[in-house]
């Protein structure tokens, strides 16, 4: 509980960056009069100090969550520079570091009513994750069959973002990426090379460096009519045998419903329906195949800690299609506490044209969520439905540093 308890301090102290007069101003005023008023001001500060700062990071699913350092300088100006350096360590072992450049411009179109900005990034990231979960290929697999496995990641590169419209934006990414797959030598686990072969684990024995790019839209639009999403075409280029490049397609929209109104109409956005749909179709010839640890997930959260379906054990499905639908009732209840209920419903497909909606998993959940300002920084839920016993779930959502 205690651990938990700091988690959500945390969370909620990275909502707002501090400089270093207000954190020496709210400091002084702790010492001279202390409080808990006081006490939280000054600690918040400290976590977000705007150059050398300590972080909290989610990391990936089954890691844990990391606490560390970040530094950032900000130069505000018609380009705003960014740069950001940070990293973490959970209790578990996994790391997760970045460095950022960041560079954004105003767009001064009459039509640009929501502020969109031209942006565009250089990055560097990297993760260690010793211990990942696999059940086999597919959606018909045995909790029986799990085995674990280590993964490490390098992500080298950049992406951009033009606003053309006001409900639509451009962007590309372009960047490496170097995996490492490696069994996990602890008599205590079942290490994924003592149970399966490049046929049921594609990648596990090779991994070569990627070369991926994107191209996407984001079509978007604000209240009364309130969505955010992203389509995307991506190509995977292995370049070293060129066996494992495929190609795939992903969209991932989600609509947000405000059924209360406050003063003059206008919603209450601590209210909300959320619905969300995802679709993800891979594709690769017929002498190459799509590795096992780039392949889609469903079962509690992805890798990037995006939910999928949360009555279920993370990752517990893998395979290169998916298709998902989830809705989510989220309310504030108190000034810093509300409560959440989801439905979601899913399918993992070796092939596309088993996608069906006969054939679709499903898991119900509720849960408390922390609110500070006006976002939520902690959720706890249980997810049910699953038939294989429930999920729980204590962390950050997703997008949260």
């Amino acid at each position: 509980m205690k651990r938990t308890g700091l988690l959500m301090f945390l969370a909620a102290a990275s909502l707002s960056a501090a400089n270093y007069d207000e954190l020496k101003r709210d400091c002084l005023a702790m010492k001279e009069a202390f409080g808990p008023k006081t006490a939280v001001s000054c600690l918040t500060d400290i976590f977000t100090e705007k150059t050398l700062h300590p972080v909290i990071k989610s990391i990936a699913p089954g890691a844990g969550t990391g606490l560390g350092l970040g530094y950032k300088l900000d130069r505000p100006g018609d380009w705003r520079k960014t740069f950001t350096v940070n990293g973490a360590v959970s209790m578990r072992g996994a790391w997760a570091a970045e460095t950022l450049f960041g560079v954004r411009r105003p767009n001064l179109a009459r039509w640009n009513k929501d502020n969109e900005d031209y942006a565009a990034r250089l990055y560097v990231r990297a993760r260690g994750l010793p211990r990942m979960t696999y059940y086999g290929p597919g959606p018909d697999t045995s909790r029986a069959n799990l085995v674990n496995f280590a993964e490490r990641d390098v992500f080298a590169g950049g992406d951009a973002l033009i606003p053309v419209a006001p409900w639509l934006g451009v962007g590309g990414v372009v960047e490496g990426i170097m995996p490492d797959i490696s069994g996990v030598h602890d008599g205590t686990v079942r290490s994924i090379e003592q149970y399966f072969s490049e046929s049921t684990a594609p990648g596990l024995y090779s991994q070569p460096t990627f070369l991926h790019t994107e191209a996407f839209v984001r079509p978007h639009h604000n209240y009364p009519f309130e969505f955010d999403g992203r389509v995307g075409f991506h190509f995977y280029h292995d370049t070293d045998t060129g066996h494992y490049s495929f190609r795939r397609f992903k969209a991932d929209v989600t609509h947000n419903i405000y059924p209360e109104r406050i003063r003059k109409g206008r919603p209450k956005r601590d209210s909300v329906l959320s619905i969300r749909g995802v679709v993800s179709l891979s594709d690769a010839s017929a002498t190459n195949a799509v590795p096992f640890y780039l392949q889609e997930t469903l079962g509690g959260s992805d890798i990037n800690n995006q939910p999928t379906l949360r009555g279920f054990a993370d990752y517990r499905f893998r395979a290169p299609n998916l298709f998902l639908i989830q809705t989510m009732y989220e309310r504030r209840i108190w000034q810093y506490v509300g409560v959440l209920g989801f439905y979601d419903t899913g399918q993992a497909a070796m092939r596309k044209g088993d996608l069906s909606f006969g054939n679709m998993r499903h898991s119900f959940g509720f849960g408390i969520s922390l609110w500070a300002e006006s976002k939520v920084v902690f959720r706890a839920y249980i997810g049910l439905g699953s038939g294989e016993g429930r999920h729980n779930y204590f962390g950050l959502p997703a997008g949260t540093p």
